[in-house]
């Protein structure tokens, strides 16, 4: 807590550190390849998927994620075990020289699932035919400039009928991406709106207590 009566504390929400730019690209593509997505929602497959081996490099019958993609990088300095985790650790891997990008695009898909009910139901509905999907996906990736990575990533999910967990990886990757690039994302709740001099003061005591080398990312938030 301060003297201005906020506590603040490193958090992970999503403030996602996207372009406007690549934003605007995301945007247009939902929108221009709206129809598509909305017919293929509506395509129900029967019966639903089963669930797989929750291995993600080799899960029996599916591709290695990594020998997708052809490349490899190192593994995160972040490190989670869960299956979301492990999925987010193989894009990353996937991801080596060009991370900003991939960290991009992801954070675009899910703002496109936040933007559009119809996406949403397309990535989350597990009764979608996996053809129908990838086709689909491969159009929205199209539109979007979005990196062959994050495209046979996506494939990757629909064979180990895991797509609906998207959101969950892509969220873990964004604590990834954020702790490779010395982000530190610091919220602060107050009572009432701090003054733009006592914001100053705040972000000044959080870079003081930071890593060296970090960059503060504040949101203010009241309670």
């Amino acid at each position: 807590s301060s003297h201005f009566g906020s506590s603040a504390r490193a958090s992970h929400p999503r403030h996602p550190l996207i372009l406007p730019k690549p934003a605007a690209m995301m945007r247009a593509a939902l929108r221009a390849t709206q129809p598509l997505v909305a017919r293929a929602a509506a395509r129900q497959s029967a019966p639903a998927f089963r669930h797989t081996a929750p291995s993600v490099f080799l899960a029996p019958g599916a591709r290695s994620f990594a020998a997708a993609v052809g490349t490899v990088g190192p593994k995160p300095k972040h490190e989670d075990g869960t299956l979301g985790g492990r999925y987010a650790t193989a894009l990353f891997m996937a991801s080596s020289g060009k991370l900003d990008k991939v960290y991009q695009d992801v954070v675009g898909l899910r703002s496109m699932m936040e933007e559009s009910k119809d996406f949403k139901l397309l990535i989350e509905t597990p009764g979608v035919d996996p053809t129908t999907k990838v086709k689909t996906l491969e159009a929205v990736c199209k539109h979007a400039g979005m990196e062959g990575s994050v495209v046979n990533f996506l494939k990757v999910l629909v064979e180990n009928k895991r797509l609906r967990m998207l959101v969950r990886v892509i969220d873990l990757f964004e604590i990834f991406y954020r702790t490779e690039r010395g982000i530190v994302a610091c919220k602060v709740t107050s009572a009432a709106p701090l003054s733009s001099a006592e914001q100053g003061q705040v972000k000044k005591a959080m870079e003081q207590r930071a890593a060296k080398g970090s960059t503060i990312i504040m949101e203010y938030a009241t309670n």
